[in-house]
C-alpha cells in the first residue's frame, strides 16, 4: 500500500491519504525525525507544488516517487530508496523534463535530498548512471564505478569509443587521455568526464560519456567527492 501527498506551496495547501500513511509517518518520524508532510515539504521546496507516493519497503526503508511543479507545469520526476540503517539512499531515477532544463531545477532538488540525507543519517548515495545523459552527468557530480571491479569494463567500452576519434588530437592529447584509460584507479573517471578538448560540438569527456552506462557510488564521508558534488548542486563554490 502506498500514501500519497499532493502539496500546493504557494498556497500552504495540501493533502494526505492512503492505507498505509501511519506506516509512511512511522518512518519519517522515527529515521527524519518529522512527520510525512515535513518530510515531503523538504524534498519539494523551492517548488510551486508537489505530488508525492511514498510507501515503506521494509522496517528500515522507504521508497519515494515525487514530481515537481513550477507554474502549473512538471519540470522533475525522482524516485529514490532510503535505507538509513545501511546509511544509503539509492537514485532509481532523475528526469528533468524539458521545460525544467536550462536552469536551477535538478540542483534545487538534489539540494533538497541532501537535506533529507543529512537528518537521516544518510552516507553513501548509489545509483545506475544511464539514459542518455547520465553515464556523463553522474561523472561530472562526483560518482565512482561501483564496486571498483566494474571500472575496467567501462574504461575498454571507452577506449574503443576513443580509438574511433584519436586521429582528431594531438599525439600529446592521445597520450594524456590513454594514460586515464589505462589507469586502474576508478578516480580515473572524474577526469575523463573533465576532458575539456572539443570534439564534435561538445567536449571530449561529454562525447565519451553520453549514452554510457554503470553503476555508480557517492560517498558523502570522503572529502573530495562530496566537495564534487556539493560544488556542482550549488551549495560551496
Amino acid at each position: 500500500m502506498t500514501a500519497f501527498i499532493v502539496l500546493n506551496n504557494r498556497r500552504g495547501i495540501h493533502g494526505l491519504a492512503g492505507a498505509s500513511l501511519p506506516a509512511v509517518d512511522a518512518w519519517c518520524t522515527a529515521h527524519f525525525g518529522r512527520d510525512t508532510l515535513q518530510f515531503c515539504q523538504v524534498l519539494t521546496a523551492r517548488f510551486n507544488a508537489g505530488f508525492l507516493s511514498l510507501r515503506t519497503v521494509s522496517a528500515g526503508r522507504l521508497f519515494v516517487r515525487a514530481s515537481v511543479y513550477q507554474a502549473g507545469v512538471r519540470v522533475a520526476t525522482i524516485a529514490l530508496r532510503f535505507d538509513p540503517p545501511q546509511r544509503r539512499a539509492h537514485i532509481s531515477w532523475l528526469v528533468v523534463t524539458p521545460t525544467g532544463r536550462g536552469g536551477p531545477t535538478s540542483r534545487h532538488l538534489l539540494q533538497n535530498l541532501l537535506l533529507i540525507e543529512r537528518d537521516c543519517g544518510i552516507a553513501r548515495m548509489t545509483l545506475q548512471a544511464g539514459l542518455t545523459h547520465g553515464g556523463y552527468v553522474w561523472a561530472v557530480h562526483g560518482f565512482l564505478p561501483s564496486p571498483d571491479t566494474t571500472w575496467p569494463a567501462i574504461a575498454a567500452r571507452l577506449t574503443t569509443k576513443f580509438a574511433a576519434m584519436a586521429s582528431s588530437f594531438t599525439p600529446a592529447q592521445v597520450a594524456a587521455v590513454d594514460g586515464l584509460l589505462r589507469s586502474p584507479d576508478r578516480r580515473a573517471l572524474r577526469a575523463i568526464a573533465a576532458l575539456a578538448m572539443p570534439f564534435a560540438g561538445t567536449t571530449l569527456g561529454k562525447h565519451l560519456l553520453m549514452g554510457e552506462s554503470w553503476p555508480g557510488e557517492l560517498d558523502l564521508s570522503d572529502v573530495a567527492s562530496a566537495t564534487i558534488y556539493l560544488r556542482r548542486i550549488g551549495l560551496i563554490p
